[in-house]
């Protein structure tokens, strides 16, 4: 069965052949701006510069017309390879790379147009040139501490695309990548951090010293993670200054009055508020997760608002736990009775025969835990991740022996839904081979989180390819367009809750984990993400026991699903 999808540069194209049939320009803005519907129209709005943004409200609210012969004269509206709707005043010249989708047609040109276009141009350009100003007067130490901040986080994290102004991209990500991550690393010759380092801020383009001076904010108003909360848009000083600003409010901080401050100060200090007030959250115990738009990779931290409590387990979810630990599990059980049924249901385990096609009675539970919430909650597959054996993490093991753990030292377990079995007919091999990729990856990103994990990025010898554990459940949807996997597999829609676990009285976040994805259908809804917490912590109690107990996985790797799905 074929799970591949177009991918990103297919959807881009069919958006502008879509947008290229429409008879008015506002109509063609807003396939354009969506991605004819797979981005939210706030998001692919705030990747348009200020010019753009007065410029495509004025072709609203006058009705302009549009005409897909780009060359019939007039305005251009084109859509770019990052996809980012664009805009081209008559005469100038489209870039090559960038789909033109076709002309404004005003049955009245505003006389207004021109002016405000060059004046919102001359608006941007000396916010930029402030900031530009600010940061040099900083000194080189300061600009050099700030980039060597950037390069850190950007490489340890996952993609950013964001834009400054209309024309300026700054990306890791593929072919766009001028910043340090998974195609060039930190000091690379093409990367831009690098030149910049090498080069007096007075000879920097502005935009790119406002791209310095507000991702280093935005890194330090909370997780260095905070930066993908601007992908797929504008990271200008007035859009940062209102985000930080509102984030202040949602963490019951109140905002200082910087008015008379430079705006460079203002975002300085707003950072430092907004990291002071999210770190106070947190420590009383507020859960936070993200909203994720897979097609520009936009991600928004969300606070949840009330408790989730074992109540919003699914009922089949419960059923398997009560029958593992053999006493029901009511409604509405607390978090401590649900933590003494795991002990009786891992007591029980202890005692029991592995079940055929098993190792052990606890990786039988595992799969069956998983498959039970893919069927209960309308999912094609459920997995979690974890390392084989948490003997190998202790601090007593060399710190050579624990830089040298492969993904092989990992497991996933990937079970699917009855319904997504039966999509492969008589093609057991088909599945298997579709479950052992889900898995690989999976063991690959245990590995590549473990050294944050277990807070050893700083030792010797140690490994500098790891990812920022994840901290916040989060919520997908449309994933299947840039990862390579997730375009191979159909990764569309997903829920992830990051789990960790207490090791040498330490906890570790990230060490574990549990997904929830559906290859099509209904994108996931908050009720979904609850759920899946509550079943996820449940999952946690199970792993911190069998961590206590040294449980070592043996089973889930390939081999494994070639003997357990295979014909």
């Amino acid at each position: 069965m074929l799970l591949k999808t177009p991918g990103f540069d297919a959807l881009v194209k069919a958006a502008a052949e879509r947008a290229r049939t429409c008879g008015l320009a506002a109509d063609a803005i807003r396939i354009a701006t969506t991605l004819d519907g797979k981005v939210p129209e706030q998001v692919g709005r705030a990747a348009l510069g200020l010019r753009e943004r007065l410029y495509v409200e004025l072709a609203e609210s006058q009705a302009a017309g549009f005409d897909a012969a780009a060359d019939s004269g007039g305005d251009v509206l084109l859509l770019t390879e990052t996809g980012k709707l664009k805009v081209r005043p008559e005469g100038s010249r489209p870039a090559e790379q960038d789909y033109a989708l076709g002309a404004v047609k005003w049955s009245q040109r505003p006389g207004s147009l021109d002016r405000a276009w060059s004046t919102a141009g001359e608006v941007q350009r000396l916010q930029f040139e402030e900031i530009a100003r600010w940061l040099a007067a900083r000194g080189a130490e300061d600009v050099r501490a700030r980039i060597d901040a950037l390069d850190h986080a950007l490489v340890h994290m996952a993609p950013v695309l964001l834009y400054v102004g209309d024309e300026q991209v700054y990306s890791n990500l593929g072919r766009f990548a001028n910043l340090p991550g998974r195609s060039l690393s930190p000091g690379a010759p093409g990367s831009l951090l690098t030149t910049l380092k090498e080069t007096p801020v007075e000879q920097w383009p502005a935009e790119h010293a406002a791209f310095v001076v507000c991702l280093h904010a935005l890194i330090s108003s909370g997780s260095p993670v905070r930066a993908e909360e601007f992908n797929g848009i504008q990271l200008t000083p007035d859009q940062l200054i209102t985000f930080l600003e509102e984030r202040i409010v949602s963490y019951g901080q109140e905002i200082p009055d910087l008015r008379a401050r430079s705006t460079g100060d203002r975002l300085d200090r707003l950072a430092e508020v907004c990291a002071r007030g999210r770190t106070e959250l947190l420590r009383a115990g507020t859960v936070f997760y993200r909203t994720i738009n897979g097609v520009t990779l936009h991600k928004r931290e969300q606070i949840m608002r009330e408790p989730v409590t074992a109540a919003e387990l699914p009922h089949q979810v419960r059923e398997l736990l009560g029958e593992s630990a053999g006493r029901p599990l009511p409604p509405d059980t607390a978090a401590d009775e649900v933590r003494s049924l795991v002990e009786s249901a891992v007591e029980r385990l202890s005692r029991a025969t592995a079940p055929t096609g098993f190792s052990s009675g606890y990786e039988a539970l595992l799969h069956r835990f998983f498959a039970t919430v893919a069927d209960a909650m309308g999912c094609d597959v459920v997995m979690g991740r974890g390392p084989k054996s948490v003997a190998a993490l202790h601090s007593r093991v060399p710190a050579a022996d624990r830089a040298a753990l492969a993904t092989r030292d990992f497991y996933c377990c990937v079970a699917p839904s009855t319904s997504f079995a039966g999509r492969f007919a008589d093609d057991g091999d088909g599945l298997a081979r579709v479950l052992s990729a889900y898995s690989a990856r999976m063991r690959y990103n245990t590995w590549h989180y473990l050294p944050h994990s277990m807070s050893w990025t700083q030792e010797i010898p140690g490994r500098d390819d790891w990812f920022f554990a994840p901290m916040m459940p989060d919520i997908t949807n449309w994933s299947d367009q840039h990862h390579t996997g997730h375009v191979a597999f159909g990764v569309r829609h997903a829920l992830r809750i990051p789990l960790g676990i207490v090791l040498e009285g330490r906890y570790r976040p990230g060490i574990h984990d549990l997904r929830l994805m559906r290859t099509s259908g209904a994108e996931y809804e908050p009720a979904d993400l609850r759920a899946a917490i509550a079943v996820g912590n449940v999952q946690a109690m199970f792993h911190q026991a069998a961590a206590e107990r040294q449980w070592e996985i043996r089973d889930f790797d390939n081999a494994w699903y070639r003997d357990f799905h295979g014909a």
